[in-house]
């Protein structure tokens, strides 16, 4: 018994030694105390990280800036495309027909790459639901609200996006933000409505009441999906989740479209507008929104949103490139402005840790 104690006692003591080897200090055989010189001092010890660092994202200009900004420029690109496309198509046709080329081709490329495109069920349900906000109700929401009001409130209501996103991402704990970061941000804003006032853009709001709070409603959805995908796109990659919404999406969103579809007149679409339909389904719909997803990933859902400010600069100089409207000394300044502010928010602004949005 007494060999058993001591054999017992031996095994405990080598315990504790191994123990304490693993935190840097050392244990004398006899059991006498630590010895201070094997003590780390703490200013050895490396620094913590911020609490609203997270291990994998940018934090400085990199690939990902450099594609959002890809992003800007096919988004600023589209709106061009839009106006040659609709001379021919209906609205809804025209976004049905893109959003059946930009699923079926980011569909083919994510089977080619090897993906199953399987998730829990739970998962599912949440990338069907953000598919349908941002693919269904967003669209719908923007085409029937351009419809109802000028193009300088639309610009304007739809600058707010990345507020919301700001607002929305603080709520969930997903984004903190700097006094820098919030000046940012309204320096952003600020350059969209030099841009619109100094263009020749009609402003004004009373009569297009309805139509700006439809806007208003397509500016929250599209913060929400973007705040919402987060957690998502860095559980299953960029293209894995953004197949599977537009898939889950579009069919719904066909359902809206179904009847201009069938009330267009097919044989009055010409090549140049079947370019466009190709244009902006292949990749201001399935290329630009596997960008937005990845910025997300990467940076951060306001990060990535404060760029769709930039947008507005690309249209304004490929009108002028392919329609002839001249820009305004305005609109330089607002341009000045909105990069100045994406400067203050990409250094202000900072996604919170992975664990804390995966909730691990």
């Amino acid at each position: 018994m007494t060999f058993a104690r001591r054999k017992l006692s031996v095994q405990e003591s080598k315990g504790d030694s191994e123990r304490m080897k693993a935190e840097g200090g050392r244990m004398k055989a006899d059991g006498e105390d630590v010895d201070s010189s094997f003590i780390p001092h703490p200013s050895s010890f490396p620094k913590p990280r911020s609490p609203i660092s997270s291990p994998g994202e940018e934090s400085s200009f990199g690939s990902t800036d450099l594609l959002l900004l890809l992003l800007t420029l096919i988004w600023g690109s589209n709106f061009t495309v839009i106006k040659y496309s609709l001379e021919d198509l209906l609205p809804l046709s025209f976004n049905g027909l893109r959003f059946v080329i930009a699923s079926g081709v980011i569909f083919v490329l994510a089977r080619a790459s090897g993906r199953d495109l399987k998730v829990p069920r739970g998962d599912g349900w949440r990338l069907f639901g953000l598919g349908v906000l941002a693919n269904v109700l967003y669209q719908t929401l923007f085409i029937t609200g351009m419809a109802r009001t000028r193009t300088g409130n639309a610009a304007l209501i739809l600058a707010t996006t990345p507020l919301f996103t700001a607002l929305i991402g603080r709520l969930y704990k997903q984004e903190y933000f700097t006094g820098r970061g919030v000046a940012g941000l309204l320096l952003a804003f600020t350059g969209i409505v030099l841009i619109v006032l100094s263009g020749n853009k009609d402003v004004g709001f009373g009569e297009t009441l309805a139509g700006d709070c439809l806007m208003i409603g397509a500016s929250v959805c599209w913060a929400v999906y973007t705040v919402g995908a987060r957690r998502l796109v860095h559980t299953y990659g960029s293209l894995k989740s953004t197949t599977i919404m537009m898939v889950a999406g579009t069919p719904v969103f066909l359902v809206v479209c179904a009847p201009e579809l069938w009330a267009q007149d097919w044989s009055r679409v010409r090549p140049l507008a079947w370019a466009g339909v190709a244009y902006s389904g292949l990749l201001a719909i399935a290329l630009a929104q596997f960008i937005w997803n990845y910025g997300v990933r990467k940076l951060g859902s306001t990060r990535t949103a404060i760029y769709s400010n930039v947008t507005p600069i690309v249209a304004v100089f490929v009108a002028w490139l392919a329609l002839g409207e001249s820009p305004t000394w305005g609109q330089f300044s607002g341009a000045a402005v909105i990069f100045s502010g994406l400067y203050l928010a990409r250094r202000g602004m900072t996604a919170a840790p992975r664990s804390v949005v995966s909730g691990q």
